[in-house]
């Protein structure tokens, strides 16, 4: 489990998948897009990484996916 946060609400979502992808699937399903097969393809050039998290949009999770 990971949890992904929405950094301009605070909100957070646990996800059961990698960091990587939770980040992606919380920034897709927040344009209301549940196609989940298609996420990697759509997304993943709007992956930021940092040294400990990775970011799309306001989303952000911890590489190692520790809760904030």
């Amino acid at each position: 489990m990971c949890t992904v946060i929405n950094l301009s609400t605070a909100h957070k979502q646990s996800y059961s998948c990698t960091p990587k992808e939770a980040v992606i699937a919380a920034y897709a399903q927040s344009k209301k897009d549940w196609n989940t097969w298609d996420y990697e393809k759509r997304y993943s050039y709007l992956i930021k990484e940092g040294r400990f998290t990775f970011s799309c949009g306001d989303f952000a999770v911890f590489k190692d996916g520790k809760d904030f």
